[in-house]
C-alpha cells in the first residue's frame, strides 16, 4: 500500500526497509524517547516484522522529496470496536518540527477515520517528551489517563475531536501542499501481490475498496 498526498509519500513497510528503519531506530536520540530502549538485533527485527505484517498493523516509511525521513504507523485494536492506536519517529532531524511529520499525522488520522472508518485511536506518550505531548493535543488528542508507576500518559483521540479540533491544521496542510481535497481511495495504491496476506481477513467494506484497487472481481 502506498499513499501519495500533500506532498509526502507513505509507503507500506516491507522486509527491505527493516534494516534501515532497524538502524534509525537504534540511534541514541531516537531510542531515549521510545518506552522500549533496548538495542535491537537484526534478528529481533525479523520477528518483530513478522508479528507486525498483516491485517491489523499499518507500518508506513515516510518520504519526502524522494528521502525515507521517518515511520509511521497505526495499529487496529479492533474493527468491529473501531479502535485503533497510532505512533510515529521521525529521524532526519531536518525535519524534526517542520511541517512534514504534520502532514504525515494528517494522513495516518485521515486514513485511521475517513478510509478505514475507526471512532478512536490512541496513544501512549512519554511524558518526559513534550514536544510529543503537545504534539498530539494540537490534533484534539487529550489525556485520559496517567498510567501508574511509569513516566507515560494514555492519550485518546475520537473522530469527532480531531475533524474539529485540527481543523485549521488540515486547511493549512491542503493550502500549503495545494491540494484542497481529504484523503481518498484516489490516493492509494495497493497491490495485487499481498492481497492474501495483507488484506484479504479485512471487514467487507474495506477488502470491496481494495478488491476493486486491485481489480480483483
Amino acid at each position: 500500500m502506498i499513499i501519495e498526498k500533500y506532498g509526502i509519500v507513505l509507503k507500506r513497510l516491507t522486509e527491505e526497509d527493516i534494516e534501515l528503519v532497524r538502524i534509525k531506530r537504534n540511534s541514541p536520540e531516537i531510542q531515549e524517547k521510545m518506552f522500549y530502549q533496548k538495542t535491537i538485533s537484526e534478528q529481533e527485527q525479523k520477528e518483530w516484522f513478522d508479528s507486525i505484517n498483516n491485517e491489523l498493523n499499518y507500518y508506513f516509511v515516510i518520504s519526502y522529496n524522494g528521502e525515507k525521513i521517518g515511520l509511521i504507523n497505526g495499529k487496529i485494536h479492533s474493527y468491529s470496536g473501531r479502535v485503533a492506536e497510532g505512533g510515529m519517529f521521525i529521524w532526519d532531524e531536518r525535519y524534526i518540527g517542520s511541517h512534514v511529520p504534520v502532514i504525515a499525522s494528517v494522513c495516518m488520522a485521515d486514513l485511521t477515520f475517513l478510509i478505514m472508518k475507526m471512532d478512536k485511536t490512541i496513544a501512549e506518550v512519554r511524558t518526559d517528551n513534550p514536544r510529543a505531548v503537545k504534539y498530539n493535543l494540537d490534533l484534539g488528542y487529550h489525556i485520559v489517563e496517567k498510567l501508574k508507576d511509569s513516566n507515560r500518559v494514555l492519550m485518546e483521540l475520537t473522530k469527532e475531536s480531531y475533524l474539529q479540533n485540527a481543523a485549521k491544521i488540515r486547511e493549512t496542510v491542503k493550502k500549503i501542499s495545494k491540494d484542497l481535497t481529504d484523503l481518498s481511495w484516489d490516493d492509494i495504491d495497493v497491490d495485487s501481490e499481498n492481497y492474501e496476506k495483507l488484506y484479504r481477513k479485512l471487514p467487507d467494506y474495506l477488502k470491496n475498496e481494495i478488491m476493486e484497487k486491485i481489480g480483483y472481481t
